[in-house]
């Protein structure tokens, strides 16, 4: 018999079983009746009957007392049924590739806290003991003097702003043509392997960081946070391939941006405890603890994900394995061949920036969306900070409150993106979420705009956590629907170059204002403009039907002229297929007679 008729069987018998139980009180109230009748009227024959039939009833039952002795727990049947149905949200229905997204977040949400709350954090404080700033206030102080000395070339106040801007301006240029050129290779996982091990080797090496080498451990730094977003775009390429059910995509990437919230505010907390169990106060060492906690999540998460649960992936594009068989034929070619993969990835990041601005304008739109959104939340995030503690004199203890809030309110906005992209489609929810960010800026400087309002501020923070935590799986269900089959990583790389290049520009209009006595108040709201931007790029992307169309039929052209090219491929001659591939001529250096058939395969490949 096999496993799925066994399956049925158990049930029927679990359910046999509750039928039992329930006819076994009702028969035991039935016979107590029928006795107190057959006591009164014992020489009535139905009654006797009656009592014979019950009672012979009654026995056939109790012999299943040994099976049935007690009747079902409602209670625990009810808890069990809550456990199963968060079992089956999280069980991601076997597909390893999405378990492996949801794990990777574990150790990136452990980089960024390590990275951004305790590294940073001692970096700067060594920087300015390294220019020679005061560093520790002096008795009667209430506020550290400015400090206009400058440490290798670079005044310390601006150390974190020019790291930023330099890693959006690499990341701006690189991951559009690493993608490109991921997406003509066979070694997706591979890749992706290799960027990972790279940021944990980088990450131990930082854990040994200290007032000597500070300098050094900050351009690993930089190196840590590219190989990171490389490794990002790998995940993305993995991501858009998930599922073609559009409700199962849009849960999974809820539940996968769950597991970056919860690891954020888990290793938050931990740390905090780690360190006051500790009574460690120094910052670097504060430091080293966190990155070397990091280190151990990655070498283990990243191990088992990267080996275990990511497949291999075939690139979809013909002309990398034509490559790499005639690599094979011709022994010696090998640079050759790889000199043509990467000369066919720049073509076809070509193609498809100019299909984006003349065919799918959709996409264009949303790139503009990613280019105002993303570097505004970040912005808006410090401004806010800085805001609250300068202008509101809020405390060092109920701004780590509010932190708490946000990061925690986050989980929430998760499971509320699901609900409307369920209710609604994943388009409509991210235009929600965008006018709600339009909101939040005027309404806290309008409700929270001196001392004392830390309550109302805490109740906001809810709003601003949720929101945080609404956009990103509704933002990564839109990107995987306008990718088509075969450049992933292509667009992954070009979603990432929106999200980096405009990193610098919120900031510093808002230095800029800031600077020029303008009220920091004006220059907070003023972040409701750029999403504002941000909310008509996603209604111009038109409506969510016509945006899963356009992909489809993307997918039905590239699809069409590559089997247009294979089979004019298979007419071809060898040496022409060579010519193709390579761009060679003969090996006395003159120059190969072109056939027409080599003109018209160059002609179609180009499409």
């Amino acid at each position: 018999m096999n496993k799925p008729m066994q399956f049925a069987d158990v049930e029927k018998n679990e359910s046999a079983s509750e039928e039992q139980v329930c006819q076994q009180q009702s028969f035991s109230s039935m016979i107590n009746v029928v006795d107190l009748t057959s006591s009164s009227s014992s020489r009535s024959n139905v009654s006797t009957s009656a009592v014979k039939i019950e009672t012979n009833v009654l026995v056939n039952s109790r012999t299943n007392e040994a099976d049935i002795s007690h009747p079902p727990n409602r209670s625990f049947q009810c808890s069990c049924s809550i456990l199963k149905s968060i079992s089956s949200f999280f069980s991601f229905d076997g597909n390893n590739d999405a378990k492996g997204l949801a794990l990777t977040k574990i150790p990136e949400a452990a980089l960024w806290v390590a990275s951004s709350v305790y590294f940073s954090t001692a970096l700067i404080k060594v920087a300015y003991e390294d220019a020679g700033c005061i560093t520790e206030l002096q008795d009667g102080q209430t506020k550290l003097p400015d400090c206009d000395k400058r440490v290798y070339g670079i005044k310390p106040s601006s150390m974190l702003s020019l790291f930023v801007m330099i890693v959006g301006i690499c990341n701006a240029v690189i991951m559009p043509i690493f993608g490109a050129i991921l997406d003509s290779s066979n070694r997706r996982r591979m890749v992706g392997a290799l960027t990972a091990i790279g940021v944990t080797v980088i990450t131990f090496a930082q854990s040994f960081v200290s007032r000597k080498n500070w300098f050094p451990v900050f351009i690993l730094q930089l190196m840590s946070f590219i190989l990171l977003t490389s490794n990002s775009v790998v995940a993305l390429a993995y991501l858009s391939e998930l599922t073609k059910d559009k409700d199962k995509l849009a849960r999974y990437n809820t539940v996968i941006m769950i597991f970056n919230s919860v690891s954020v505010v888990v290793f938050l907390i931990g740390m905090t405890v780690t360190t006051t169990l500790l009574k460690e106060d120094d910052p670097l060492v504060t430091a080293r603890i966190s990155l070397l906690s990091t280190f151990c999540l990655q070498f283990v998460i990243y191990g088992v994900s990267w080996t275990k649960l990511f497949g291999v992936r075939m690139s979809a594009r013909k002309g990398a394995m034509d490559a790499s068989l005639v690599n094979v034929e011709n022994g010696g070619r090998g640079d050759t061949a790889r000199c043509q993969v990467v000369r066919n990835s720049f073509q076809s990041l070509k193609r498809t920036v100019v299909k984006i601005f003349t065919q799918r304008s959709e996409i264009k739109w949303f790139l503009l969306f990613r280019a105002t959104s993303q570097p505004v939340i970040i912005a808006f995030t410090a401004a806010t900070l800085s805001y609250i503690t300068d202008q509101i004199q809020v405390s060092s203890r109920d701004v780590g409150i509010t932190t708490l809030i946000v990061l925690v309110s986050a989980i929430l906005g998760n499971k509320l993106s699901l609900t409307t992209m369920r209710r609604f489609n994943p388009l409509i929810s991210l235009r929600m979420c965008m006018f709600l960010w339009i909101v939040l800026g005027p309404l806290l400087v309008f409700l929270v705009n001196k001392p004392g309002h830390e309550s109302r501020l805490f109740v906001l923070s809810i709003l601003w956590g949720v929101l945080m935590g609404w956009k990103e799986p509704a933002d990564k269900t839109v990107l995987c629907n306008l990718v088509p089959r075969g450049i992933e990583a292509e667009l992954s790389g070009l979603y990432v170059f929106a999200g980096h290049i405009s990193m610098w520009v919120p900031p510093l209009l808002f230095t800029m204002m800031n600077e020029n006595g303008i009220d920091i108040r004006i220059g907070l709201a003023s972040f409701g403009g750029y999403f504002v931007i941000s909310l008509f790029s996603l209604v111009m992307m038109g409506s969510y039907d016509s945006i899963v169309l356009a992909t489809f039929a993307h997918e039905k052209e590239q699809f069409m002229t590559s089997l247009q090219s294979e089979e004019i491929k298979r007419s071809m001659s060898e040496n022409d297929l060579k010519l193709v591939s390579l761009g060679i001529g003969k090996p006395n250096g003159t120059t190969m007679r072109r056939s027409k058939s080599v003109t018209y395969v160059e002609s179609v490949m180009s499409v």
